[in-house]
């Protein structure tokens, strides 16, 4: 219908913009706090795309997701029934210690990283290859071009939302040589 078109139209604006956002803040935030990442990554441009997969699996910028069970079942003794709606955090999956070694640990070189940031199964983000390339491309070049990039101010806040981990803002500094 109609109506339908323009939800899809509408979800696909939102999700795309506010996520890649994230991506680029949360991303941002955790490169910034660990000078060691910078300068790898810095010295390695080549890690850019498993750069872009660890820090969607450290601080992903969707962190749950509301799914409903399509049978009866039970996880871990609790029981779900079909047509109850379940909310997996993906998050708590992308530290998941026996899928990711040492997972609180930001690793630019991470591999195999099979994160849950973009989802799963056909519900997989259809805006994965873009966020992926945007992100690449963003750290990359700002890493590159402004080699002075810190953080500035207090400690950053974060908006108090379910779905989306989203920064209040982002403050950093730079000098011009």
């Amino acid at each position: 219908s109609g109506d339908e078109i323009v939800s899809n139209c509408v979800l696909l604006l939102f999700a795309g913009h506010e996520t890649t956002t994230n991506l680029l803040a949360n991303g941002l935030l955790h490169l910034l706090r660990d000078p060691g990442a910078q300068a790898q990554l810095r010295a390695h441009p080549d890690l850019d795309a498993t750069a872009v997969e660890e820090l969607l699996r450290i601080e992903s910028p969707v962190p749950a997701t509301v799914k409903v069970a399509t049978r009866d079942a039970a996880f871990r003794g609790v029981p779900l029934r079909a047509g109850e709606m379940v909310l997996p955090f993906l998050s708590s999956a992308n530290r998941d210690p026996r899928q990711f070694p040492d997972p609180d640990r930001l690793d630019l070189a991470r591999a195999p990283n099979r994160h849950l940031a973009f989802g799963f199964g056909i519900h997989f983000c259809l805006g994965a290859p873009l966020a992926r390339l945007e992100a690449a491309l963003a750290f990359r070049s700002l890493l590159a071009r402004i080699p002075s990039l810190a953080l500035a101010g207090a400690e950053p806040r974060w908006r108090p939302w379910l779905f989306f981990r989203a920064l209040e803002e982002l403050r950093v500094r730079w000098s011009v040589a």
